[in-house]
């Protein structure tokens, strides 16, 4: 009888055969102190060279990193702090996603609050906001008792859970006792402002301005639609620096790929593009393939790598041939599709665009707008952003006009 321990221990065999360790493509970036991170991120070095060029300034800048979805903003964010770290050791770097139903103020505040775990009123300030501490802290009062009030002793309860009164008062005496510790200076990055409808988004930049002109440095991401237009201007100087991300180039994508491979390979670390083993267990051609899919998102590299070597191992297979390259990526299509929990409307746009092969105000006629129960292609964009979000479409690079394509993907059975 097969046990759950034998099926595991099949598992990690068929990855075996494939020369790795574990799958090393993750969707999601990791963590800042991560050695990984430093290990296969790759390109970006004019994007960086822009950004490091403004902290050699002794002003503190304001830096917005932008661009579509899925193009790698967070692991941008990430390793512009995780070098921070290490060539900065007198400078204080911190992280968070901005969280729902908070201020900019607030969210800086518990950001910076949780990098300083040895301030008792940093500390504070997070109990306070129901957010846990390694330090469980009390509030203490004297109880007076007697006939004259000479015996008495001290009493302890939980502090009260409150939403801070004045965030951005609170941020700045946090920063001014920081910046005792911290001489080269605070750096706050909030990640995954277009998590946020725009019209909340305007709202917050509005009411931060006087706090990201203040004491520390800032770095924010978000994307351009899903941002509002006036962020990726100059007239409120709200930014010193706006970063533009872009899709990788092929050969950057490749290198992607190899860093990602010899990360988790057991015998070989080989990184020069010209050696076809630097891409085991991938043949040239099926790594080639891949980086042609993925279209420069490293949203999406990773998600179709992580899948095709699923499959590639559920095969039992040594190498990734064409035919198992194929069968992982026509399982991709509804695999991505299923995650994503398209509603009635997003598959019907879908369709549309797998009909079509791709969709513009230039393209779609007034009879498929009436069909699909919309009037113009200015409401039939959100639909298309949010399969560009699910990795199941694409902006195309147009001047001229708004325009998406589906992931170039085999079609399977059952994927329409």
């Amino acid at each position: 009888m097969t046990t759950a321990d034998d099926i595991f221990d099949q598992s990690f065999d068929n990855l075996s055969r494939l020369g790795l360790n574990e799958i090393p493509f993750t969707e999601s970036p990791v963590d800042l102190g991560s050695e990984t991170l430093r290990h296969v991120f790759t390109g970006r070095e004019n994007e960086l060279r822009q950004v490091f060029n403004q902290f050699q300034s002794r002003e503190r800048r304001r830096i917005l990193i932008y661009g579509r979805l899925g193009i790698g903003k967070s692991a941008f964010l990430l390793k512009v702090l995780s070098v921070l770290r290490r060539k900065r050791p007198q400078m204080l770097t911190t992280y968070i996603s901005l969280p729902e139903d908070l201020d900019l103020a607030t969210t800086a505040l518990i950001a910076l609050a949780r990098e300083m775990g040895d301030d008792p009123w940093a500390q504070r300030q997070l109990y306070q906001m129901g957010i846990p501490t390694e330090k469980v802290l009390k509030e203490r009062n004297a109880e007076v008792g007697g006939t004259f009030g000479i015996t008495g002793k001290i009493g302890e309860k939980d502090l009260p859970i409150t939403k801070p009164s004045f965030p951005t008062v609170s941020l700045e005496t946090l920063l001014e006792r920081s910046q005792k510790k911290y001489p080269q200076g605070i750096v706050i990055a909030i990640d995954d402002l277009d998590k946020q409808p725009p019209g909340i988004v305007r709202r917050l930049m509005h009411d931060a301005q006087g706090m990201l002109k203040g004491r520390a440095w800032f770095m924010l991401t978000g994307h351009p639609i899903g941002m509002a237009g006036d962020l990726l201007t100059t007239e409120r100087g709200l930014f010193d620096l706006q970063v533009q991300l872009k899709e990788l180039d092929l050969p950057t994508t490749y290198q992607m790929l190899i860093n990602y491979l010899s990360s988790a390979r057991f015998d070989n670390d080989c990184t020069d593009p010209k050696d076809p083993r630097c891409v085991l267990p991938f043949l040239p051609e099926t790594a080639q393939r891949l980086c042609e899919v993925s279209s420069g998102k490293p949203r999406l590299f990773n998600r179709l790598g992580n899948m095709i070597l699923s499959t590639a191992a559920d095969l039992q297979a040594d190498l990734i041939t064409p035919e198992v390259l194929e069968q992982g990526l026509r399982q991709a299509g509804p695999t991505l599709k299923q995650r994503a929990s398209l509603s009635i409307e997003e598959e019907r746009v879908r369709s549309l665009l797998l009909q079509k092969g791709s969709l513009s105000d230039e393209s779609i006629t007034l009879n498929e707008l009436a069909e699909l129960g919309f009037r113009s292609f200015s409401e039939i964009l959100p639909f298309l952003e949010r399969l560009e979000e699910a990795d199941l479409a694409f902006q195309q690079d147009r001047e001229d006009a708004i325009s998406f394509a589906p992931v170039p993907l085999p079609s399977a059975e059952g994927d329409a």
